[in-house]
């Protein structure tokens, strides 16, 4: 199909071609062109009230207004309607739905009786094919549209209701910037020569720590809100950091047309005072997050043919739990109003705008956004990712660990510390076999966190969609000796309760009770493992006390029969053992690596075992510096912690007043002579010895705990590794006479 020509004897022809060479959204177009559209434009009368387009349904044509006004009116929830905006002659009406699709966003009503010059889609199209300048004029025109509503949606909301003049001034001297994710706004120091307005995304506010440090967040700003007024109140400095969280639209007030502004409308300057107070009061107050908005995850693709579409479709069910959830891939633009052929369009394109402020619309009444990624690099892919407040990247656990080319093409460039969260969540076909080689998976990447996900079981997604909605739940278990076979009875507890365990935390020999969970071994295989530890006999082998009272060769052998090749990154759940580092004097978090060495680190107890030397760094026992890891839980998920503690063994007392000689001891042994308890030995004063150092942190951790658990061991020592049937079932009986009220699904 061919435009028609233009007539030059028809009256109506040339008027419109008059009416775009004057008017602002066309008169740059070249004249043939001009006069090509305007012969292919027919000329409409509208009556006063009567409505040219309306909000939610589809149009098929541009208007350009040759004769009266319109008003331009947004619906809202409650079902009354805003004027926005004004169109006289010349202006142009129905172009986002020619140059994106859909529906209309306003419903436009004539004041006055009206003229308008009509052209169909169908022509439209014809001459966009043949003239590409038309499109990105009447592109552009949209865009323009787009950005001035969402600026009017968002304004009264910050300054109050607003005439006409006070908006026109306002659109006058406002101009538009546009951050990707991790882009700065300002820096702290800066000059403060702009007034800010948030239209779509979140901003961070952060104080720079320098260095690896995080910096310290002090608030987040969603839509609607405002910033940088304190530094054009003082005239000072910037006083934060703002950056990008996600892809958002600003609009800027230059400092010389802002303080016009304040002066002319009082409101203005109420409203930033406003703001102003809020944020003072808030201060060292927790970091205030941005207005309730929901959290938009981008599933991408990390390996050629993993079915992320199946994943998303089942993390959808299990996070509909918390809250309502929209689920949308390129293939739903259609469903939503936007024509697919947009994922196509280049990331300027407006139609773009389009798609964000409906997103920004839905995170509104959706508690998850979760965006599928196409499988090639595309403008979709990329707008999803920058949209996003978490990446998760899906693979095949059997496929190619190295980055393919749309992880590569969606890498960030902005600095770690700016970037949204990124999850490897790892696919594997069923559960029958473990995990091999996921260290090539995070050597090849950055990530925050990865998951481990058993396609064959539903547990594996609800443990993802826990994690994401801040409803996981963690084991964080303390130090102990022998008594940390309580672990294993709490546990089998809380598999009879139905209580997930979403990611383990372990100190000394709380840590191999914690290896043992993250590995999913099964209720029989923990009982055989506690029996195996003690036929080990790990704390027989003594030796000259030069370095330590035993030698480690026997805890190294009995932990690398437990543990076998398994790397802590190969387990099925998260998991953190805790040791301390004597040569840099901090705690010791292991979270990669061969699996019995970190456990050897972790229980190596002070003078009593060696050190584990790493990279010529000494590592002694956690319970050192942490014997309770509640806090560690803490910054790895976001849900609830439960704590188990049996460091609080029996107290140490003696009778006598003083040490028998040891030779005394050592017949009475021998004879098996009857007589007072003997004292308390040398491991049981060093261990004790060593909790009394980390008793206050303990204290703060079983207050820090959702759960704390403590289960009766009174007479089970640290080193009755033969009673650990007795221990198990003690703690078995604990956890389920205090956990039967826990709500796994709060």
């Amino acid at each position: 199909m061919a435009a028609p020509e233009m007539d030059p004897d028809d009256a109506g022809t040339r008027e419109a071609c008059a009416l775009l060479a004057t008017s602002e959204a066309f008169q740059s177009l070249a004249e043939p062109l001009r006069a090509r559209l305007a012969g292919a434009m027919s000329r409409e009368p509208v009556g006063p009230g009567e409505t040219l387009l309306r909000q939610g349904e589809v149009s098929d044509s541009l208007f350009v207004v040759a004769a009266g006004r319109f008003e331009v009116r947004l619906g809202r929830d409650d079902g009354s309607e805003v004027a926005i905006d004004t169109i006289e002659r010349g202006g142009a009406l129905g172009e986002m739905q020619l140059v994106v699709g859909g529906v209309a966003s306003a419903t436009v009503v004539a004041v006055d009786a009206a003229q308008v010059f009509r052209l169909r889609r169908q022509v439209f199209d014809v001459l966009c094919e043949e003239s590409p300048e038309l499109l990105e004029t009447v592109a552009r025109v949209a865009g323009r549209r787009v950005r001035r509503h969402r600026m009017l949606e968002v304004l009264p909301s910050l300054l109050g209701p607003l005439d006409g003049g006070v908006l026109g001034a306002i659109e006058e001297q406002a101009t538009w910037l546009t951050l990707r994710s991790g882009e700065v706004l300002f820096h702290e120091g800066d000059p403060g020569d702009a007034w800010y307005v948030v239209t779509s995304g979140r901003l961070a506010v952060v104080l720079p720590s320098g260095g690896d440090q995080a910096d310290r967040l002090l608030a987040e700003v969603g839509q609607g809100e405002a910033l940088g007024e304190l530094a054009l109140l003082t005239e000072g400095p910037r006083s934060a950091t703002v950056y990008a969280l996600r892809d958002t639209e600003l609009v800027r007030f230059p400092m010389d047309r802002f303080a016009e502004l304040v002066s002319e409308w009082p409101q203005v300057a109420n409203a930033i005072l406003r703001t102003l107070a809020r944020r003072l009061v808030a201060r060292g107050d927790a970091p205030r997050r941005a207005a309730a908005a929901g959290l938009t995850l981008a599933l991408v693709p990390a390996t050629p043919g993993v079915d992320v579409a199946a994943f998303a479709r089942r993390l959808a069910v299990a996070l509909s739990r918390f809250g309502p959830v929209l689920h949308a891939s390129s293939a739903r633009l259609e469903e939503i109003g936007i024509s697919r052929e947009t994922a196509g369009l280049s990331g300027s394109h407006p139609a773009w705008i389009r798609v964000g402020a409906w997103l920004e619309a839905q995170s509104a009444s959706h508690r998850f956004l979760l965006l599928v990624a196409d499988a090639t690099p595309g403008a979709w892919s990329a707008r999803v990712v920058g949209l996003a407040d978490q990446v998760v990247l899906v693979a095949d656990a059997t496929g190619d660990p190295s980055p393919g080319a749309l992880e590569l093409a969606l890498r960030p460039s902005a600095p770690a510390r700016r970037q949204p969260r990124r999850l490897l969540a790892l696919l594997h076909r069923d559960g029958s076999k473990p995990p091999r080689d996921t260290a090539r998976w995070l050597d090849a990447r950055t990530v925050d966190a990865h998951v481990h996900v058993r396609f064959d079981r539903d547990d594996d997604v609800r443990r993802v969609a826990r994690g994401i909605a801040g409803r996981g739940v963690a084991l964080a278990l303390s130090g102990g000796g022998a008594r940390c076979f309580a672990h294993l009875g709490v546990v089998l507890a809380m598999r009879e309760l139905g209580i997930p365990v979403d990611l383990v935390t372990g100190t000394s020999a709380g840590a191999l009770s914690g290896y043992l969970v993250a590995a999913d071994s099964s209720d029989d295989a923990m009982r055989r493992s506690a029996l195996l530890f003690h036929q080990a006999r790990p704390f027989r082998s003594y030796t000259l006390p030069l370095f330590s009272l035993i030698r480690g060769e026997r805890l190294s052998r009995a932990l690398a029969d437990q543990c076998g090749h398994t790397r802590i990154e190969d387990l099925w759940l998260p998991f953190v053992a805790v040791s301390s580092n004597l040569t840099r004097k901090t705690v010791e978090l292991h979270t990669k690596g061969p699996a019995w060495a970190a456990l050897r680190a972790s229980c190596s107890l002070p003078g009593i075992v060696e050190p584990w030397i790493r990279d010529g760094e000494l590592l002694v026992d956690g319970g050192l510096i942490d014997n309770l890891p509640v806090g560690v839980a803490r910054e790895r998920l976001a849900g609830r912690v439960i704590a188990v503690d049996v460091s609080s063994a029996q107290h140490l007392t003696f009778a006598a007043s003083a040490y028998p000689s040891p030779w005394t001891q050592l017949l009475a042994r021998f004879t098996r002579r009857k007589g007072h308890p003997p004292p308390p030995g040398v491991f049981d004063v060093l261990l004790h010895s060593m909790l009394l150092a980390s008793l206050a942190n303990v204290e703060q951790m079983r207050l820090e705990a959702d759960v704390c658990l403590r289960p009766e061991l009174a007479g089970l020592g640290m080193l009755a590794t033969g009673l650990h049937a007795r221990i198990i079932d003690a703690g078995y009986r604990h956890g389920i006479e205090h956990l039967r009220s826990f709500d796994p699904s709060p």
